[in-house]
């Protein structure tokens, strides 16, 4: 596939909680642009040449008389959070001079004006100044879309407070049952899947439910998938965390029994499904590479008429 060449940060902002700006989230050390908090950000934005590349673009110099057209800024918050995943460093710090920080964010919607703000942390729902700060933008400005990706274990009040501010919620799950949930996230897994099936009762909020797939998670994915397409959720994410060729050798035989399983599995429910997922015809299911190649997906998606629906994601 040919890729696009553009001038990524004329499109997309990826600001770090230390206030670094990169062209989008995956934040490559060549792409670094500038800091919040430098007087002539905007002008870096406007001008600074940086050398990027993706799966989908290449980045390109900067043409004379080309400004920057601001669609979608990725801010990610402190990484104060409740829960105790076992895959994260555990550093629940607040962001360093959070007030002016958030002042400077201001600053940077203020002069772009853009049609979506992406928010992280950290767990943002549980982060006052940065809950408080996304809901004065968007009373502001109303027409910008925010989406979250939260955990979403969170209490009745900002539960209906969320509704109000998000259009779209990511929800993160490592796994499927209390127990499982429990163990490797620190959480109420009842909580967070009758959050998940409020929402979708009592608003217009798209939800995209995302499984993050892990060794002690592995024979659980098959039933959140059946639980995510019972449900009327704009997007199914069926990832892996990203330690995982870190933490297993892959091409162990026991690892290829397994998926082997998980293979047989996911393909009949997805079978059964058909119709449904079918209808939806848009992309509706994302795989991450390292599942798809582990399951033999991506000649099960041609076979079945998935192209397009299902997509093999990394």
């Amino acid at each position: 596939m040919t890729k696009e060449e553009r001038v990524c940060q004329f499109y997309k902002l990826s600001i770090r909680k230390n206030g670094n700006i990169f062209p989008c989230c995956l934040a490559i050390g060549s792409s670094y642009i500038g800091n919040l908090f430098e007087e002539d950000i905007i002008k870096k934005i406007a001008t600074k040449n940086v050398e990027c590349e993706c799966t989908l673009y290449k980045n390109r110099p900067i043409k004379e008389n080309e400004k920057p057209n601001v669609q979608r800024i990725h801010i990610e918050f402190s990484n104060e959070c409740q829960a105790k995943c076992i895959c994260c460093n555990q550093q629940k710090e607040k962001m360093e001079n959070e007030d002016i920080h958030l002042q400077k964010l201001d600053e940077l919607i203020k002069n772009y004006k853009p049609k979506y703000i992406t928010v992280i942390g950290g767990e943002v729902l549980i982060q006052k100044k940065s809950l408080d700060w996304i809901e004065k933008i968007k009373n502001k400005y109303p027409d910008i879309s925010f989406d979250i990706v939260t955990n979403l274990c969170v209490g009745e009040n900002t539960i209906k407070r969320a509704i109000k501010i998000f259009d779209d919620i990511t929800v993160s799950i490592l796994g499927f049952s209390q127990n499982t949930y429990n163990r490797i996230m620190g959480l109420d897994f009842d909580k967070t899947i009758k959050n998940v099936e409020y929402i979708l009762a009592n608003s217009n909020v798209k939800i995209r439910p995302k499984y993050l797939l892990m060794p002690t998670n592995m024979y659980e994915i098959g039933s959140f998938l059946k639980w995510a397409l019972k449900l009327n959720t704009q997007k199914i994410y069926l990832h892996n965390i990203r330690e995982f060729r870190q933490c297993c050798n892959l091409e162990d035989a026991y690892w290829n029994n397994t998926f082997n399983q998980i293979e047989t599995e996911l393909k009949e429910i997805l079978i059964q499904n058909k119709d449904l997922i079918i209808s939806k015809n848009r992309h509706f299911i994302s795989i991450h590479d390292i599942l798809a190649e582990k399951t033999n997906m991506n000649t099960f998606i041609q076979e079945q008429g998935f192209e397009n629906i299902i997509k093999i994601t990394s």
